[in-house]
């Protein structure tokens, strides 16, 4: 399974540095970036105009997107992960893990099990 990330303070890139994927199954969500296989999502958590990249991309591969991996700050209570729950309502895909920051060991181990399941 690709993951297809973004990071804007490298918090995700962190992130997925840490899971048990190669190399080759990582991509970084830029301008140039078309999937034509089935993919994870990982972002922060960031107004529209910041994620816009995301935005855009998502605007073209939504269809093959699996779902949504969150990256927040539990410090702003309900709007926690709201750029994921804003992505999962506009393009129809579920939002399959949250986390703060750059995640913890069970995160990892989390989302390494979502990832082999997929």
């Amino acid at each position: 399974m690709k993951i297809a990330y973004y990071s804007v303070t490298r918090q995700v890139s962190r992130f997925v540095k840490k899971l048990n994927v190669s190399d080759e199954q990582v991509v970084e969500i830029s301008d140039s970036l078309s999937l034509s296989e089935p993919f994870i999502l990982i972002i922060p958590t960031y107004e529209k105009e910041i994620l816009q990249e995301v935005w855009d991309f998502m605007a073209d591969h939504a269809s093959r997107c699996q779902g949504i991996i969150a990256s927040g700050n539990r410090n702003f209570a309900e709007l926690y992960i709201y750029s994921a729950k804003d992505l999962s309502a506009e393009f129809h895909v579920p939002i399959l893990y949250d986390f703060e920051f750059n995640g913890t060991a069970e995160d990892v181990a989390a989302v390494n099990a979502i990832l082999e399941s997929n």
